[in-house]
């Protein structure tokens, strides 16, 4: 019965990390709700100066803006951010 027990532990364990793994490695959405690239581990994340979520480097928008990167989660915040700098 112990055996038993020990057992069924082990494979409850075993799903429990290959259900995680599977979640780990999903498809992230993006703000619009597509598909975009699979996150890569320890890929670095950058901050969007207008509504401040942290977003993956290789999914964010870019703009070199006066000589400095900026990094924006989608079109919106950085139409957001260029109308309120251009005054």
């Amino acid at each position: 019965m112990f055996f038993r027990a020990v057992i069924f532990l082990i494979l409850i364990f075993l799903l429990y990390k290959v259900l995680k793994s599977f979640q780990e490695n999903r498809l992230v959405k993006d703000k619009d709700g597509k598909s975009a690239s699979p996150r890569i581990a320890g890929e670095d994340l950058v901050e969007d100066p207008v509504c401040h979520r942290h977003i993956p480097v290789s999914q964010a928008f870019k703009k070199d803006i006066a000589g400095k990167a900026h990094y924006f989660c989608g079109k919106d915040c950085l139409e957001k951010y260029i109308s309120a700098n251009q005054r």
